[in-house]
């Protein structure tokens, strides 16, 4: 819980931090009317940044919405591609739907505003970071595309050539339509550009329809929402870390959260897993000689580990090869003096699914001298899973 607590709180911090910057950004930002833009079209900033506020202009050439043929300042239409596959995990096979964006399609109008005192052009051809956006139109066409355009409202839309994806196969296509609408007042910040405001290099234009007091306000607002809140999770996230009484452990036996890549000497049961068919390697170091039993643990699962123990000296030479069968568990024996050694858990079978396969590892020592084992003539996996 604690935890928990102090993520939630490094967000809300956060959150703080990204509106202090932004309501700086704003305030640093020299603040002219659209009167004295239009005459003297210059910054005092040496980067050209420059802030005005004023009623929106309707552009000499109205820029309309590619789907709802809405008039706006500026638009973006989202396509994306509506895709399926199935995925064979440790727990079953499952359907996953998703989707990838294929073109984002966008366009700005060149406007002017004026406070009353003269006009000054802005461009948003680039962009802006608007308050006031709207969705204009969404919608989704189910099935594969055998055409070579698809049509949403009275956008066409050129259908790219789509790969066969892996296992994806697609299932639909949708389309997302947001806009800024014309009208009203707007507060600008962006960088001056010969007679006109166009957005700041890598920067975002600033478009706040709720002006620039409003603006700050907002901003104002969250920054306090976000530090205070942020501020009062993180601190009260401490004593619960710090206090919070230890669960008892209702197994005689329990497993640890992960195993290290290190290990040395005995180590109690712990839970890994693996992503590929290579498997997983660890370094083993040997401080006290004597038999150790090593043991890779399948937990039982709807498609389970088939898992395999391999154990090397540093020479490189096989000590022992162990599987076990589906489900079950690998077993290996062996005698070793002090040294380094190199433990690989895999798949016996080397078959994998999608997030891997989870299992367990334990190093034991029995403390008794054995004769050492050599490389494992079991080889029963592939039989045992193809079964």
């Amino acid at each position: 819980m604690g935890v928990l607590l102090l993520l939630v709180g490094l967000a809300a911090l956060a959150f703080g931090a990204f509106n202090f910057f932004k309501g700086k950004r704003i305030l640093a930002a020299p603040f002219k009317t659209t009167g004295d833009l239009a005459l003297n079209p210059k910054s005092p900033d040496p980067k050209g940044s420059i802030s005005t506020e004023g009623k929106v202009l309707p552009p000499a050439e109205a820029l309309l919405s590619p789907c709802s043929k809405t008039p706006c300042l500026y638009f973006e239409v989202k396509v994306e591609r509506l895709w399926e596959r199935v995925v064979t995990t440790e727990d079953g096979s499952k359907t996953e739907k998703g989707s990838d964006t294929l073109s984002t399609v966008k366009g700005g109008a060149l406007v002017s505003l004026d406070d009353g005192t003269g006009a000054i052009a802005v461009d948003f051809s680039k962009g802006a970071d608007f308050d006031s956006m709207k969705v204009g139109f969404k919608r989704e066409l189910n099935g594969g595309s055998s055409s070579s355009y698809l049509q949403f409202g009275e956008f066409h839309y050129d259908v790219p050539m789509i790969g066969s994806g892996g296992d994806k196969y697609t299932v639909g296509f949708r389309a997302t339509e947001r806009y800024a609408p014309v009208g009203g007042s707007l507060f600008v910040l962006g960088k001056l550009d010969g007679k006109k405001i166009v957005k700041p290099g890598w920067r975002t234009m600033v478009a706040a329809s709720k002006g620039r007091d409003g603006l700050l306000g907002s901003i104002q607002k969250k920054k306090k929402i976000g530090f205070i809140g942020g501020g009062i999770a993180s601190l009260a996230a401490i004593p619960l870390m710090t206090f919070a009484p230890e669960a008892e452990p209702t197994d005689p036996n329990p497993v640890s959260f992960y195993c290290e890549q290190t290990l040395t000497d005995e180590r109690a049961r712990c839970a890994s897993r693996l992503s590929d068919t290579e498997g997983e390697t660890f370094t083993w170091t040997v401080t006290k000689p004597g038999q150790y039993e090593l043991s890779a643990i399948a937990p039982n699962k709807k498609i389970s580990l088939d898992p395999e123990i391999l154990i090397k000296d540093a020479a490189g030479e096989v000590l022992a090869d162990e599987y076990g069968v589906t489900g079950g568990t690998a077993r290996a024996v062996v005698e070793v003096t002090p040294g380094v050694y190199t433990i690989v858990v895999r798949p016996g079978d080397a078959y994998m699914v999608k997030s891997g396969f989870s299992y367990e590892l334990e190093i034991a020592s029995s403390g008794v001298a054995a004769p050492m084992v050599r490389r494992s003539s079991s080889r029963l996996r592939c039989w045992l899973r193809s079964s």
